[in-house]
């Protein structure tokens, strides 16, 4: 029997890696220290697209929304808001060159500007996140924050074999209630994301490279082929 050499087994399971079933990202309330990456500057622009930077790497990363967004700092952290009180109806954030494991945050909300609630009532906050991976695919996460006073942190992982491409918040819902009143649903600004940090992994294989790993099965192929046709040969040879 003729043996598979190491470098076609390494081809193999590199590319075997690529195709595993991906788990599921998750979305937790969190406390603590940053990850390795943290946001601490800004290109310094106000406007729809804004770009941050991480230390210590350096990492571009893009702050895009439909409403006009401010770049600010403070404690060290570079920060996005809106233009006065305003805040975003909804932010994306897309890593130029990297992609996220792990994506950590601190989302302030209402923005100052925003419906009134008569007295007496109690609001309940809920807003989307909607996670889009590398090679395609999406997770939604309908994040309820109660009242949403004080600091709303919360950590995203990737499951596994899955590279974070794109995060994106939206919909941030206000239901005001109050006993023997009617129920008033509104839609509110959010007013700012601070203390941004993440975990970076290089995105999935270009085609190229995935041109590579097929070109390593092929290889594969053809010399478990050829090590059958020699034994078949050598067996004729004995008789």
């Amino acid at each position: 029997m003729r043996k598979i050499s190491g470098t076609a087994i390494a081809l193999l399971l590199g590319a075997t890696a690529f195709v595993a079933p991906a788990s599921a990202a998750t979305m937790v309330t969190t406390t603590g220290t940053p990850l390795n990456e943290t946001i601490k500057t800004s290109s310094g622009v106000d406007g729809n697209l804004v770009t941050f930077f991480s230390d210590p790497s350096h990492y571009a990363i893009d702050y895009s929304s439909t409403s006009t967004l401010h770049p600010s700092s403070t404690g060290g952290f570079a920060f996005v808001e809106g233009v006065g009180s305003n805040g975003f109806a909804d932010l994306t954030l897309t890593p130029q060159t990297i992609t996220f494991s792990a994506l950590k945050f601190n989302m302030q909300l209402p923005a100052s500007t925003g419906p009134s609630i008569p007295n007496g009532y109690k609001t309940d906050f809920t807003f989307d996140t909607t996670v889009f991976f590398s090679g395609g695919g999406s997770e939604n996460f309908d994040t309820d924050v109660g009242a949403g006073n004080g600091q709303n942190r919360y950590l995203i992982t990737a499951g596994l074999n899955q590279a974070i491409d794109k995060v994106v918040f939206s919909d941030l819902v206000g239901v005001s209630t109050k006993k023997n009143d009617p129920t008033l649903t509104n839609s509110f600004n959010f007013d700012s994301l601070r203390q941004v940090s993440f975990d970076a992994i290089s995105a999935v294989p270009e085609p190229s490279t995935w041109a590579l790993f097929i070109l390593g099965f092929g290889g594969i192929g053809l010399m478990l082929r050829s090590g059958r046709g020699r034994s078949a040969i050598a067996v004729r040879n004995r008789a």
